[in-house]
């Protein structure tokens, strides 16, 4: 009985978040690498394409992730760079404002002579948006779920 309530609603919102999945996806961030060795030079921009200019940019060395190693602005195009001087993991956060924030690993590598070169640490759960839609849906369904078998169950005692 309960679920013949629940379902159209559940269907509704899915089928709202895969008609206007691109509308959800303009709040996200991303960034490309631009150059690695030896000044390490990424652009920052929302999943509308759209360059995070002038978005605040801290840098955390590996050995410190309190005091920020380097801070400054992004450019117009949402460009940053800055040079390491040592290998480990670096952590750099992006703020694009109204609670936009990118943070993501740099895995700084010495490569002798030549000195220091980047290597981007992927997050699989990070850029994946079906993963996400795919997630929530679930979520909502077990809700649900558990909503329905909570008040059955009360309804037996």
């Amino acid at each position: 009985m309960m679920l013949r309530k629940i379902l159209p609603a559940v269907i509704f919102i899915a089928v709202g978040l895969f008609c206007f999945g691109t509308v959800a996806r303009a709040h996200g961030v991303a960034y490309e690498m631009i150059e690695t060795s030896p000044t390490i030079t990424f652009k920052s921009v929302f999943s509308s394409g759209e360059p995070i200019a002038y978005g605040e940019v801290l840098i955390y060395a590996p050995d410190n992730s309190e005091v920020e190693f380097q801070n400054g602005r992004t450019d117009k195009n949402g460009v940053f760079s800055f040079l390491p001087d040592k290998p480990g993991i670096w952590k750099i956060e992006v703020s694009g404002g109204q609670g936009h924030k990118l943070i993501f690993d740099l895995d700084i590598s010495d490569t002798g002579k030549n000195g220091l070169t980047a290597h981007k640490r992927e997050n699989p759960l990070h850029g994946s948006m079906e993963i996400r839609v795919l997630l929530g849906i679930s979520l909502i369904f077990n809700l649900c779920f558990a909503a329905f078998y909570l008040r059955r169950k009360r309804k037996a005692t």
